[in-house]
């Protein structure tokens, strides 16, 4: 069932198409004497068929029956109008006909909001195996992740994420599958399998990111695809860091009270599915301070933009991305730090 949020609420359902009737008939009423305004009921059923199933279309059906009928008996104490004339019947027939032909579509509506919400579901199962949240505390770190879809009613994507403690630190893995849909779900659930079968083997980032490419190589069944990942690999205790990127954004810092986080200076390598190309990606090392945190991004944060004033043109200039995540997790917690680059990013 199409969830409350997706529907109207049952007094726009029932009320809107009441009010509509009899809006009508006090227009109607309040012109010169003569009956002039009763065909437009016929908007009452089609109005409840739009916005709710075939009971409130039948009983608004049967409303525009009686209010057109009722007009008409109304105007007959005023004036010389006939509300058994062929005219006045023959209004009251279309409106019968075309009761049943709204019924009719609200019932298939109702139907297809069914199938819609049922494959809605499916789909965020789907997604949530992809995009399973990490843990809030692993390995002596805080963890969170957040997700938004660059297109509004799309629910399935290429993107991946996973975080797992091995021995030889907290490992983390982002990336973005190329194309939408069931195939990038597919290849992102063997990426993500292997990552976390092989994130354990105790071999280095860069022989991680081999492995990877050789599972994206044999998934792939010939196809010529690519996923654009990074790989994190952080000692919670020390604090080193190391990352490799396969065509993927560099990972961000956030130190506390910065104006603008910093890029990790990655020479990224090509994206896993093309690592045969060129061998393995480079590795590069440093070290987080107790208080800074780490940010790893899909191009999509990179790629937003302000739109234009006023318009529904997207091509707006690009966010401000070190900005935007500096001041969202400079300070305050990291759920509170995402939702508001989710909200800064997509306002």
């Amino acid at each position: 069932m199409p969830s409350p949020a997706a529907r109207p609420l049952r007094l726009v359902r029932w009320g809107a198409p009441v009010a509509l009737g009899f809006g009508i008939v006090g227009l109607d009423w309040w012109q010169k004497p003569d009956v002039q305004y009763p065909g437009t009921l016929v908007s009452v059923p089609l109005l409840a068929a739009a916005l709710g199933g075939p009971l409130a279309t039948a009983g608004s059906g049967v409303l525009a029956l009686a209010l057109s009928y009722g007009i008409g008996l109304a105007e007959s104490m005023r004036s010389t109008y006939d509300p058994n004339s062929e005219t006045a019947l023959t209004r009251l027939l279309i409106i019968v006909v075309l009761t049943v032909v709204a019924v009719v579509a609200a019932r298939h509506r109702r139907r297809r909001e069914r199938s819609a919400a049922q494959l809605a579901t499916v789909a965020d199962a789907a997604q949530l195996a992809i995009l399973q949240p990490p843990p809030r505390r692993i390995g002596g770190l805080r963890c969170a992740s957040t997700y938004r879809s660059a297109t509004q009613l799309a629910r399935i994507g290429g993107d991946l994420v996973a975080v797992v403690e091995t021995p030889q630190g907290v490992r983390a893995l982002v990336g973005d599958v190329q194309g939408k849909g069931l195939e990038a779900v597919r290849l992102a659930g063997y990426v993500l399998g292997s990552f976390r079968e092989r994130a354990y083997d105790g071999m280095p980032l860069d022989e991680l990111a081999v492995a990877l490419d050789t599972t994206v190589r044999r998934a792939s069944l010939g196809q010529e695809v690519f996923v654009t990942a990074a790989l994190v690999q952080v000692d919670g205790a020390t604090g080193a860091l190391e990352t490799v990127s396969c065509g993927h954004p560099a990972p961000y810092v956030v130190k506390p009270g910065s104006r603008r986080a910093q890029a990790l200076p990655v020479t990224p390598g090509p994206p896993l599915g093309l690592l045969e190309l060129v061998g393995p990606p480079e590795v590069f090392t440093g070290r987080l301070e107790p208080r800074d945190r780490l940010v790893l991004v899909t191009d999509g944060l990179l790629e937003a933009r302000r739109p234009h004033l006023f318009s529904r043109d997207p091509a707006g200039p690009f966010i401000d991305t070190e900005a935007l995540l500096a001041q969202h997790l400079a300070k305050g917690s990291l759920s509170a730090g995402l939702d508001g680059i989710v909200k800064g990013a997509t306002k």
